[in-house]
């Protein structure tokens, strides 16, 4: 009987009983994307068991429902109160004009099978320091409010319109650092064959994960590669094969403390080592 509560890590639950896919995916459609092995290794590493019921307009009543014929034991101890409902605007949010808001429905782009983390990325960037970014979405999206306050967001709002349209509205940080060329960052090497195999070299094959994104769709490749460098342990490398430079992926780790490099015979044939500095 494995004992968890509603701050256990989706994760956790999978890797106790990989059944709990299925039996989560089915109790609300944004759920199903732990269908997904891209997705659900971004996704469950980072929520829990309450975020995820909040993600899916679902309850944890319902979470226990299909989990404790698993084998599961529930710990109600630290259960949070569900008051976000009514958790009035911050000071930010509520003293924003409607020009400081740069509305962005993500909607269509999901009913299209499609997933918009790239495209909100995208859009974020376009946010001016100390304006907002609102995004208009069927279910709370969690793990993109984890990714935004790592490192670009000062903080995040969710305001539920109904049960069909949640707003997370993100305050982009006031300070931004000078835009700067990824190819001169001093942390972003492009290697000769010789200069990559002598970095390569440096790690041993127990400690070098191989992964090769070339067969997956966009943005599946930077998903893919994320949340590997997310469990990858300090002293280990990632070894990647791709199909392109991936000039996002790279816009993406320039603030990160890792180190990249990358040898590039041509588009096709792109080999990547990165590994934490």
């Amino acid at each position: 009987m494995e004992n968890i509560s509603a701050q256990t890590k989706i994760s956790a639950l999978i890797k106790a009983n990989p059944k709990s896919v299925d039996a989560i995916a089915s109790l609300a459609k944004p759920l199903e994307k732990l269908k997904n092995p891209i997705l659900r290794k971004i996704m469950a590493s980072r929520v829990t068991i309450a975020e995820a019921a909040k993600m899916g307009g679902t309850t944890i009543d319902e979470f226990k429902r299909v989990l404790l014929p698993l084998g599961f034991r529930f710990d109600d101890t630290f259960a949070p109160a569900d008051d976000s409902a009514h958790e009035p605007q911050p000071d930010w949010l509520k003293n924003a004009s409607e020009k400081d808001i740069d509305f962005y429905d993500v909607r269509p782009i999901i009913d299209n099978g499609a997933d918009p983390l790239k495209e909100i990325l995208g859009r974020f960037k376009t946010v001016e320091p100390g304006k907002i970014l609102c995004i208009i979405n069927n279910f709370v999206p969690t793990p993109l409010i984890h990714l935004l306050k790592q490192e670009k967001a000062d903080a995040s709002f969710v305001e539920t319109i109904n049960e069909k349209e949640f707003r997370t509205y993100f305050l982009k940080k006031e300070k931004e650092s000078a835009p700067s060329s990824v190819t001169a960052d001093e942390k972003l090497h492009m290697d000769s064959t010789e200069a990559f195999q002598e970095i390569c070299d440096k790690f041993p094959k127990d400690k070098t994960k191989v992964i090769d994104v070339r067969a997956l769709e966009m943005p599946g490749p930077m998903h893919t590669i994320l949340a590997e460098l997310e469990e990858l342990p300090d002293g280990h490398a990632l070894f990647i094969y791709h199909k392109r430079v991936p000039v996002f992926l790279l816009e993406e780790l320039t603030d990160k403390n890792y180190e990249v490099h990358i040898n590039s015979k041509d588009e096709n044939e792109v080999k990547m080592l990165i590994y934490k500095k």
